[in-house]
């Protein structure tokens, strides 16, 4: 009769609804958003610099232009004086255009000012040099009519409309002397904060932009990590279905994996069911062949058999034998994988349990000279189920001696240990059974899928012996079972170790 099995069905993963976002889409829009933080912050540090900039900017070109109206006024006042000194017409033309210059460029300054203060002063200096220029026109024309008595009254006169233009003209320069020297200062006095503020803006765009990036990146390769995983738990046997988190082409390639890993799941529970199914159904023919072999052996009141029969009889019980145990082994690990083994916990002495184990494969290494040796440590009594961890360590070291040549040495060591690792101790220490061998050595890429279920190493082909592939699935479930861990050690040509750890706990 078969055992009930499990129901290991997992659900499928509930899909991801919603408008689909290709992975080019997440990319291009990550790298957008990067740049449009880095272009706004340009933007506002731009902002920030042009307002401090600006004023003194103004400031500057209206000094400049103040100072170019004074220069103007003097070639001004050198035509005049040029010309009440010697009347040259040259002298008049020449100050009729510099006046020409000077109005255009005092118009200028009064467009380029927005303050009270200063429009006041230039338009007092447009009206004065108007009533100076109106004035030079009339003397130019009294000159030629008055005697020399009465030309100096009109060069004095002329000179007060000068000395008016000339000191509103200062007044102007000298605000804007000031309004520079308080446009310097508050430039120095804004900048840094200016600056100051530009750095935060920066740091808060490329805060933006970095969090931006990590997000965009996090929403691609978190579900590739996932499938990653789930690929990996496929590789170790373990079917699981992997979470449709996104609605892009890794989504699709998810749901493809999660179908092909139920599949898998469903062959697997197939093969088991129906290798299970197979190993009872074998039970009994098995038990009868064995008592038939023991029968025809051991019968009293029939035939005596001849050496050969006896021979072919005793192969055939040998072979049963060897089913049997396959049968025994495989079954055992279904129950392990499923749940279902029961455990005898009781108090052992590991000692006591591993001496008559280690005297047998003694008798077995004795005739290929293989020298086997056990040093016991003194190691305190265990919970443990005495049946289950003797199959554990028996096969163990039936391993050891058929992957070991003859004349090689293996070594069974039991220590104590106050830390192991990946052992749930609770403070309390393990003890450690180490079985090590001189054998042909395991290759590296078989030691993670070596304690696998039907799983052979590439160095079987080195050995008569074949085995089951049972044995170390079976060493593996039992020493988790019982709260341990079991690993392996190997250099290809010089031997393995094999370490069995059990907490005390």
């Amino acid at each position: 009769m078969t055992e009930p099995k499990p129901d290991v069905t997992v659900p499928p993963a509930r899909p991801i609804t919603g408008p689909r976002f290709p992975l080019f889409g997440k990319i291009v829009l990550g790298f957008a958003i990067i740049i449009f933080f880095t272009i706004l912050s340009s933007i506002f540090l731009l902002y920030q610099m042009n307002d401090v900039f600006s004023e003194g900017e103004t400031e500057s070109q209206n000094l400049q232009l103040g100072q170019y109206l004074q220069k103007l006024f003097t070639l001004e006042n050198e035509s005049a004086s040029k010309f009440f000194e010697t009347r040259d017409s040259n002298a008049t033309r020449n100050f009729f255009r510099i006046s020409g210059h000077f109005k255009t460029s005092c118009d200028s300054l009064l467009r380029g000012n927005n303050r009270e203060e200063n429009r006041g002063m230039i338009e007092s200096v447009q009206v004065f040099h108007h009533e100076y220029t109106e004035y030079f026109g009339r003397a130019y024309y009294k000159l030629g009519k008055v005697p020399p008595s009465e030309s100096i009254s009109i060069v004095q006169e002329y000179r007060r409309y000068s000395g008016r233009v000339a000191e509103q003209l200062a007044r102007v320069n000298d605000s804007f002397q000031t309004s520079t020297l308080k446009s310097v200062k508050s430039f120095f006095q804004k900048a840094p904060i200016a600056i100051k503020g530009g750095y935060i803006v920066l740091l808060l765009a490329f805060v933006v932009a970095f969090a931006s990036a990590i997000i965009v990146a996090k929403t691609i390769t978190k579900p590739i990590k996932a499938l990653k995983a789930g690929t990996e738990k496929v590789g170790e046997g373990k079917y699981e279905t992997v979470a449709v988190t996104s609605t892009d082409e890794v989504a699709d390639l998810t749901r493809a994996f999660n179908m092909m890993s139920d599949k898998l799941r469903q062959l697997d529970e197939m093969r088991m069911q129906m290798m299970s199914e197979i190993s009872h159904e074998m039970r009994t023919p098995l038990q009868v062949i064995k008592a038939g072999c023991y029968s025809i052996i051991h019968t009293k009141d029939g035939p005596v058999l001849t050496q050969r029969q006896r021979d072919s009889v005793a192969m055939i019980h040998q072979a049963s034998n060897r089913i049997n145990a396959f049968v025994n082994s495989f079954l055992d690990v279904a129950k392990m994988e499923a749940g279902l083994m029961k455990f005898n916990f009781e108090p052992v002495n590991l000692t006591e349990l591993l001496t008559p184990l280690v005297q047998e494969a003694q008798l077995i290494a004795g005739t290929r000279q293989i020298d086997l040796e056990f040093i016991a440590g003194e190691v305190p009594v265990l919970s443990i189920d005495k049946e289950r961890m003797s199959q554990v360590f028996s096969n163990l070291m039936s391993n050891a001696l058929k992957y070991t040549p003859d004349s090689g040495k293996i070594t069974v060591r039991m220590t104590s240990l106050d830390h192991c690792e990946n052992v749930g101790t609770n403070g309390k220490g393990c003890v450690r059974v180490e079985v090590s061998d001189t054998g042909v050595g395991i290759p590296d890429s078989d030691l993670a899928r070596l304690f696998d279920k039907f799983y052979q190493a590439k160095n079987v082909p080195l050995v008569n012996e074949k085995g089951s592939g049972l044995g170390l699935a079976l060493v593996k479930h039992v020493s988790e079972a019982h709260g341990g861990r079991v690993s392996v050690r190997s250099k290809v040509g010089e031997g393995s170790t094999f370490i069995v750890e059990l907490p005390m706990s």
